[in-house]
This record gives structure tokens, C-alpha cells and sequence, in this order.
């Protein structure tokens, strides 16, 4: 797979997450992105990464994302259960911010050891367990988090077989064909939409293609 020239920021999720893997990061994807992995269509340009809070893990986050050409944009901002965030935005690249979420050292153990794996060509990609995305966004008042807990909440139904209540019929169509796309097409199709907000073409560089056929998410 072709790596990013220096500076250049990850041309794909793919690029991105062998970055953290190959420097040693210990992370977790979380957010909306993570939502798309499980199965939930969730359109995001941001990337949100759950991070080992120890030092040396950071630091070696910190050298990866300045050598991608990555800046941080402000400074630490709360976030929930005792973590906090910190955002890094990129001028140029198509994943252009990557939200880093340090929680507390035994709440990132607590999530590693609740995480689910999505696997990419030779990668193995960790992300938060539906179970903890599902409580954490239960116990939000957003709109858009108590959606997004309606939404794994019909996955989780339909992939049990279980009857899916009231939820709208047109929801329940789009996860159900949505999650049993590969990772490689979630993420090309998470991919085209960041492209296109950035005003760039919404075709990357191939990192799938041959292995997938590429398809939008319907009424794309």
C-alpha cells in the first residue's frame, strides 16, 4: 500500500490506521467512524481515536501526527467519564481532524478490553465494543447521540433476529444493507464523503480496489 509523503497527512483510513499501528500507538477508533465499522451509516469527516493515556504512548502519537503535518488546534477540551480531548487539524489532507480522546488509564483499559475488531486488507483495526458506544450514547441529551443509540440499537436487533419495533421502515433498510457491506467498501464510502467536503475528488487513491466493488450508501 503506498504510504503519504512527509507532511502530506494519510491520503486513506487504511494509511491512517497502519500509521498508528506501525509507530506502536496503543489506540481504540471511536465516534462516529467507529459507528460505521460496526455497522451504522454515519456520515463524519473527523477521525476520533481513544488513546492510552500514558506518556510514552502519546508521545509517540504526537511524533506521527507532526510528521504527518498535523497541528493541534487549541488545547485539551473535557470530555466524558474524566477524559479529555484534544484536536488536530491537517490544512491539506482529506482527514483533515483527528479528535484524541485520553481517558482516564483504567477507563482505557476498561474499553480495550470491551473492544471489537474490524479487519482491513493485513490490519487489524481495534474500535470501542457496540456495548460501551451504545451506554455512552444512552446517557447523552444530544439528538444526534440519541439517534445514533436508536441506531445500534436496530442493528443489534436485526443481526439477533429480533423484531425491530416502530423504528422507520427506510432506517431499517439502509443499516440492514449498509452492514453487510465490507469494511474496505464503509470506509471508501466514509472516505468519498470527506473527499467531496474538502472539495476534492471523491475517488482516493485505490487502497481497495480488487478486492472490493465499490458502492455508495443508497440515495448517494
Amino acid at each position: 500500500m503506498p504510504a503519504s509523503e512527509p507532511g502530506a497527512g494519510p491520503g486513506t483510513h487504511y494509511e491512517l490506521f497502519a500509521g498508528l499501528r506501525d509507530a506502536g500507538v496503543a489506540w481504540l477508533l471511536t465516534g462516529a467512524a467507529a459507528l460505521v465499522l460496526h455497522g451504522v451509516p454515519r456520515l463524519t469527516a473527523d477521525v476520533d481515536l481513544a488513546v492510552d493515556p500514558d506518556p510514552a504512548n502519546v508521545a509517540r502519537l504526537e511524533r506521527l501526527l507532526a510528521a504527518w503535518g498535523y497541528a493541534e488546534a487549541g488545547g485539551p477540551m473535557p470530555h466524558a467519564d474524566g477524559a479529555s480531548i484534544r484536536r488536530f487539524r491537517h490544512p491539506f489532507a482529506a482527514l483533515a481532524e483527528i479528535d484524541v480522546v485520553l481517558p482516564p488509564a483504567e477507563e482505557f483499559a476498561r474499553l480495550l478490553a470491551g473492544a471489537a475488531t474490524a479487519s482491513l486488507v493485513d490490519l487489524h483495526i481495534p474500535l470501542v465494543g457496540a456495548d460501551d458506544q451504545l451506554a455512552r450514547k444512552l446517557g447523552s441529551d444530544a439528538a444526534a447521540d440519541r439517534e445514533d443509540a436508536a441506531s445500534l440499537l436496530l442493528l443489534a436487533a436485526l443481526r439477533s433476529g429480533g423484531g425491530t419495533g416502530d423504528a422507520d421502515e427506510t432506517r431499517r433498510e439502509q443499516i440492514s444493507k449498509f452492514s453487510r457491506w465490507s469494511v474496505a467498501a464503509r470506509l471508501d464510502w466514509l472516505l468519498a464523503a470527506a473527499r467531496l467536503g474538502k472539495g476534492m475528488s471523491p475517488e482516493a487513491r485505490p487502497m481497495t480496489r480488487g478486492l472490493v466493488r465499490r458502492r455508495w450508501f443508497p440515495g448517494h
